[in-house]
């Protein structure tokens, strides 16, 4: 024990300001002149090394709050545990005895006195009232925890003023300089943690502490990672179904605002109103206001599509009241579909009395007869701008398909599939969606469909998605 003194004593010799220590081997005591005091006693099988202040008018040793007793076990070497505590460097305020990694350390064991080291502890670790037991391992394991500490918070404080003076650089003289990541790895999950607390549960909990130039930063960071895929598969999957459950519940909110319309007049303030929330304007009839919808959303609605083309003229079209098609719906398997759309007030059955069924309304009918006109001037290649021929080639690997499109009929509404609906007697209810079932399934090459049916699909693909992030 007596020889383990004497080499502290003599690991204070090297250190660069050894010149200002007043060491007594005989006291057991090390003291800078007019500032601490290291005190090394035996205590039983352990060498204890306490910390002291000196007492300005007396000279005499005063302990201090927060100050914390070392004893380390005879059996082990004291040396690497000294060096924990002692500062080998000049600090800025004077000489100081208690280094930077000691303070880490007190505060991670906030309101410790006593710091004991040995192997004879059952466990690695043990926190007793104001004593901290350690064994060996545990206490290097901690000395290494605490130096990372510190060099990650220097690093992270070199890097952010390096930054803050190339930006002054910038705006005070005009110089750009070239731009680094300086930063190490865990960095960020320092300030994501401190950022992304749970008591955040409104957006201004969070645009508070964010400003333009954070936003801006933010948003370009984590464009080029999704892009660059640098987080993984499954979270890059996960978000690419948030988004776009996200953007198909809005496409179906809005569809539904619209089918709670209940007139054809669009000049009602509440319509009017409406209507310039979903697209910015007004607009004059309630057909336009659905194609207008049709024109922005139809590739969310329909997967089938890889592109929708709007108003592609036609020419030599007889009794036709438009020459052109509302869309031209070009699938993944190079089909062409001609898309017309209706309302959902218009009727699609009429009860016919006679026969005791269900026919299709003067609406549907001309509906198809409409479509099938679309249909079959484009399979006679009556496009009448070249430029639009062009442009629907250019979607297609096989030029043939453009003659044999398809027609899709969007109409109607499951309250107004047929006129006076809420006046049908309970057999005809019953009779309704057999007989539209057998009518629209009995059309050649064209597909019909109410509002409320393009929603519901949308709607049950969205509840498929899984968004837990």
């Amino acid at each position: 024990m007596d020889n383990e003194i004497t080499n502290i004593y003599q690991l204070f010799r090297k250190f660069p300001w050894s010149n200002l220590l007043d060491i007594n081997e005989t006291d057991q005591s090390i003291k800078i002149v007019a500032s601490q005091v290291y005190i090394l006693k035996k205590e039983n099988e352990f060498l204890k090394l306490e910390f002291y202040d000196l007492d300005e008018t007396r000279g005499d040793p005063i302990k201090r709050d927060g100050y914390v007793s070392l004893l380390v076990h005879k059996d082990l070497d004291i040396l690497k545990f000294i060096n924990f505590w002692a500062n080998d460097e000049k600090s800025t305020y004077g000489y100081n005895f208690l280094n930077k990694d000691f303070g880490v350390f007190k505060k991670i064991f906030n309101g410790i006195s006593v710091v004991k080291i040995s192997e004879n502890y059952e466990k690695d670790l043990q926190k007793r009232e104001k004593n901290l037991l350690i064994k060996k391992n545990k206490f290097f394991e901690i000395k290494k925890a605490v130096e990372d500490i510190n060099y990650k918070a220097n690093s992270t404080r070199s890097s952010l003023v390096t930054y803050l003076v190339n930006q002054s650089k910038f705006d005070f003289l005009n110089q750009r300089t070239q731009r680094t990541t300086s930063s190490l790895k865990g960095d960020f999950d320092f300030l994501i943690h401190r950022f992304n607390l749970t008591t955040k549960k409104e957006k201004g909990d969070y645009t508070r502490f964010l400003d333009s130039n954070d936003l801006n930063s933010l948003s370009s960071l984590f464009d080029g990672m999704i892009r660059k895929k640098v987080f993984d598969e499954e979270f890059l999957r996960k978000l690419d179904e948030y988004f776009i459950k996200e953007k198909l519940e809005d496409i179906v909110k809005k569809g539904k605002n619209i089918i709670n319309l209940k007139s054809d007049n669009v000049k009602s303030q509440d319509a009017k109103d409406l209507i310039k929330d979903l697209f910015g304007k007004e607009i004059g009839q309630l057909e336009t206001v659905w194609q207008k919808y049709f024109e922005q959303y139809l590739l969310y609605l329909f997967f089938s599509y890889k592109k929708i083309v709007p108003k592609v003229q036609l020419k030599d079209l007889d009794n036709l009241d438009k020459d052109y098609p509302d869309f031209i719906g070009v699938n993944h398997y190079d089909g062409i579909d001609i898309i017309e759309i209706k309302t959902h007030l218009k009727n699609v059955l009429v009860w016919d009395k006679s026969h005791k069924n269900f026919a299709f309304s003067s609406e549907m009918s001309k509906a198809i007869i409409q479509t099938i006109n679309y249909m079959d001037a484009l399979s006679d290649n009556k496009i009448k701008k070249t430029k639009d021929k062009k442009d629907l080639l250019s979607y297609l690997n096989i030029d043939e398909n453009l003659y044999r499109p398809r027609g899709v009929i969007i109409i109607s509404s499951k309250d107004k599939i047929c006129k006076s609906q809420n006046k049908l007697t309970s057999d005809q209810k019953t009779r309704l969606n057999k007989d539209f079932t057998k009518l629209r399934n009995s059309i050649h090459n064209i597909q019909i469909f109410t509002f409320d049916e393009i929603l519901s699909i949308t709607e049950r693909y969205v509840e498929n998605i899984n968004t837990a992030i």
